[in-house]
């Protein structure tokens, strides 16, 4: 994305292959509780496509159902044999339109951007619809109006940590252009630039945020409650048409994969995955604390459909920072709640979740294709 005046400025995870028939898989399913494509427990067909390449970005605990579902056997259960790689979000959605990678789970902001430059990429599923950033300044800022004239640090040019900046710029009443956008990486090193005072504040996630508070930065603006897709699944267009059994059984698993992880009786096990990806140990804060961020319910949702609300806002986010650019994208362009509505329809959360199913009352409200795109 072009970075307006600069703004002046593998690991590989094999899931066991299911070398057993579908009517085996569907019995091993069914005394386990669960449902799949592959299972019969859930939306009918076997995947079309069972060998894929999943590719993620963020390294925090809202990435943990892709992790479960590899190291727990649920895409094995569910017919599936998925190759797990780390990338950058924007490198994720480029694998996916390039055919290295079937699907990505990560940031949604990367799809609708390339959506509206034609390409053929669209979001299936939703699992975290809460912006997730907390802005910190430095101590010398005493009120926002302050931050004219300064630098604050962002990931890249476009991304949900631009997104989100001007957004919070906005809400403080900060004009968006009297401030430097500088792209700088990642949560640590932009805390860096901020403790550093090369910036004057940033956004951060946890457990980056603790930090900057144990060292005297300041929180001006909590975001963590506002509407925000975050992370998504995005696929190409054709690779969804031509395996549609693969897509929903992927799902299925994700879904499988979060209700591990909000059973506390799993905790332990839960830990040691995410730790084992954090590249840390079960005990450290860090590991904790994205466990008590993502496992409670409300944390990822239990309804994965596209969530209208969360997104959006960033189509509106989008349309503030480059008007011309973004002008004509419209929330129908970027959802397919297809997948999801067939896996409602077949009665696969129900079974799953119970009396514990509450689908977010935005995606449940309206259709994406019925939405009216943002102003």
């Amino acid at each position: 994305m072009i970075d307006r005046g600069a703004r002046r400025v593998s690991r590989t995870v094999l899931c066991a292959s299911v070398a057993v028939s579908v009517a085996a898989m569907m019995a091993a399913c069914s005394s386990s509780g669960g449902g799949s494509s592959a299972s019969g427990g859930g939306t009918p067909g076997a995947p079309e496509t069972t060998n894929i390449t999943v590719t993620w970005s963020a390294g925090s605990g809202a990435t943990s159902p892709l992790w479960l579902a590899a190291d727990e056997g649920i895409f094995a259960k569910h017919g599936l044999n998925v190759n797990v790689v780390q990338s950058g979000s924007t490198a994720g959605a480029t694998a996916v339109l390039a055919g290295k990678a079937q699907i990505f789970y990560g940031e949604a902001t990367s799809a609708f951007q390339a959506a509206a430059q034609g390409s053929p990429v669209e979001i299936v599923g939703t699992l975290r619809n809460k912006n997730v950033f907390k802005f910190y300044v430095s101590p010398s800022i005493t009120t926002a109006a302050d931050l004219a004239g300064k630098s604050i640090a962002i990931s890249s040019a476009g991304d949900s940590t631009d997104l989100s900046s001007r957004s919070a710029l906005a809400t403080l009443g900060v004009d968006e252009n009297k401030v430097t956008f500088l792209p700088t990486g990642t949560s640590t090193l932009r805390l860096t630039a901020l403790v550093t005072g090369h910036v004057a504040g940033t956004l951060l996630t946890e457990p980056t945020a603790s930090q900057a508070a144990k060292q005297g930065m300041k929180l001006i603006l909590d975001q963590t409650t506002q509407p925000f897709a975050g992370s998504a699944i995005t696929i190409s267009k054709s690779f969804g048409q031509k395996n549609p059994n693969t897509i929903t059984a992927f799902i299925e698993s994700m879904e499988e994969a979060v209700k591990f992880l909000d059973d506390p009786a799993n905790k332990d096990e839960v830990l040691k995955v995410m730790a084992k990806y954090l590249a840390a140990k079960p005990t450290d804060a860090s590991v904790l604390r994205e466990y008590t961020t993502y496992s409670p319910a409300g944390g990822l949702a239990r309804d994965p459909s596209p969530d209208v609300a969360a997104g959006n806002a960033v189509v509106q986010a989008l349309q503030a920072e480059d008007p011309s650019r973004f002008k004509s994208l419209a929330l129908a362009t970027v959802y397919d709640d297809s997948f999801t509505q067939k896996i409602k329809s077949a009665g696969y959360l129900t079974q799953l979740w119970g009396d514990q199913l509450n689908p977010s009352p935005s995606a449940a409200a309206s259709s994406p294709a019925a939405s009216p795109s943002a102003p």
